[in-house]
Parts: structure tokens; sequence; C-alpha cells
């Protein structure tokens, strides 16, 4: 069935007849998204207790329509994150019901966002539209900016040694392509390649060895990321803890994401670098 949808955000409005396997395009500014489960479709197979909905998005640039390589897309509300593909692409899933804001963050470009509304278990497809915005410089003044609170007590952990830290300097020194070889050696720290090339990041030893939680400057991922995911020239630095007395206080909430299904051990937060150098 053909729907005609109506959508505003900002200063675009689009009417589009459009079906259930059709990619919404939205420009990303202040407004609202909202979906109903008619448009979007019921999860097939999902079972009938489980009320979450899923979120299959492509970040594209507004001005060339490429994608969006390692830009970090997140819901606010729900503190679930995903890193965009080769392909522009992500899924975040375990989405509870109800009106939530999408973040997406790239190095260089104004964080933009919008509001988007699920229904149990619904399956949103949106394309989103990343605007670059050219800024015009006038006068230049140069002040000093104290450190943050989490700079602070980032330099505090690697002072005293809470955790291990993998600066960029050593990112590229040891690494080859993937950032997880600067793991490689690494004390409770293991390393593991399966079929297909595909690299996991194991902390402790044996079989009580399992994933850690992973952050990507403090917002949680999805289950189903790696830390491959991300393109080595993308990290300012990698915080390492291996266990509940090195997560740092502002991390332990984030330590067992919402929706997570996976035991996990231990914490990865990946900094990504602010801008070109």
């Amino acid at each position: 069935m053909n729907i005609n949808l109506d959508l505003s955000i900002g200063a675009m409005k689009t009417s589009d007849p459009i079906n259930r396997s059709s990619l919404l395009r939205s420009a990303l500014l202040a407004g609202v998204l909202t979906l109903t489960p008619d448009l979007a479709g019921e999860l097939p197979g999902q079972a009938a207790t489980d009320t979450t909905a899923v979120l299959i998005g492509e970040v594209q640039s507004a001005m060339s329509g490429d994608p969006v390589i390692n830009a970090i897309v997140f819901l606010r509300s729900s503190e679930r994150g995903a890193v965009t593909d080769s392909a522009g692409g992500f899924t975040i899933d375990s989405i509870p019901p109800g009106a939530d804001t999408l973040v997406i963050r790239y190095p260089g470009i104004d964080v933009q966002s919008t509001v988007i509304e699920f229904a149990p278990q619904q399956e949103v497809r949106a394309v989103f539209l990343l605007a670059e915005k050219i800024f015009q410089v006038a006068d230049i003044e140069v002040s000093i900016r104290a450190p943050s609170v989490d700079e602070r007590t980032l330099e505090r952990r690697m002072r005293t040694g809470q955790g291990i830290f993998i600066t960029r300097e050593r990112l590229l020194e040891v690494a080859t392509d993937r950032p997880s070889d600067a793991l490689r050696n690494t004390p409770r720290v293991q390393v593991t390649q399966y079929g297909m090339g595909k690299i996991e990041v194991f902390i402790g030893y044996g079989a009580s060895a399992c994933p850690p939680t992973y952050l990507v400057d403090g917002t949680p991922m999805v289950d189903s990321f790696v830390l491959d995911d991300i393109e080595l020239d993308a990290i300012e630095l990698i915080e390492i803890y291996r266990g509940p007395s090195e997560i740092p206080t502002q991390y332990r909430q984030t330590s067992s994401a919402s929706g997570t299904r996976t035991k996990r051990c231990g914490l990865i937060n990946i900094r990504i670098r602010s801008g070109p150098d």
C-alpha cells in the first residue's frame, strides 16, 4: 500500500509517495519525525512480549549525497548508539517505545539532531542528511580554555594508572590498519580473530573472558559493535578498564548498557578526534 507522507523538518518540506520498503529522507534540523507502525512495519519474528523497536539508518552528506563514515549516532534517552560503516549505515536495536532524540556527531560538523517517535515492535528505516555549515571568520580572539571536569578526571586516571590508555601516537606506532592491533600484548586483554577476518576483543583469562562494554565518547554502543568498526585515523585515545575497580564513576551506570544481551567484562571508551591535525 502506498502512503503519502508529509514530512516537515526545519525549512525542508517534502510530500512523496512511499511504501514500507522505502527509506525516509530527513534533514537533521530541529523537528520531529513521527513514523506510524503501518508505515515502518512490525518486526518479523519478534516475540509478542518484546515491545522494543529497531532503527536502521544511513547518514549521507546533504551536499554530495555521499555516505558519512564513522559518524557517531545515538539516542539520547535510550542511551543506545552506533558508528556508521563504510556505506554510512547503522543499526540501533532494543529501543523502548516513545519519543527519543537521535543525535549525530561528526568531527568538524556541528552536532545535529531530530526527534523520532518509536512504536512497539517497529522497524524504522531512514536516511539522514548531515548538513555541513560554512563559517565565515572575521575577527579572531584567542583565549585559554580551562580543562573540563571530564578532561581533569581523565588526566588523573592516566597519571595514577587507573586503567590502560592507548594514545593516538601509540596507535599510529603499533597498529597497522586496525585499532585492535594496539591492544595485543595488553595484560588481561585478548584479541581474537574469527573466520572472515572478524576480530573481537575480550577482557579476562580463559573461560571467564568476555567482550567489554563499548563507549564512543561516553555513549554506549550496540551489542554488535566491535573496536575495528572505527577507522584508525578517527581515534584520539582508547581507554581500557578491565574490571569494576578500574571503571570510573561516570561510566559505571553504562557498563551494563540498556538492551545488552551479552555478558560483558570491563569497559572500553573510544575518544574520537575533534578534527584534522
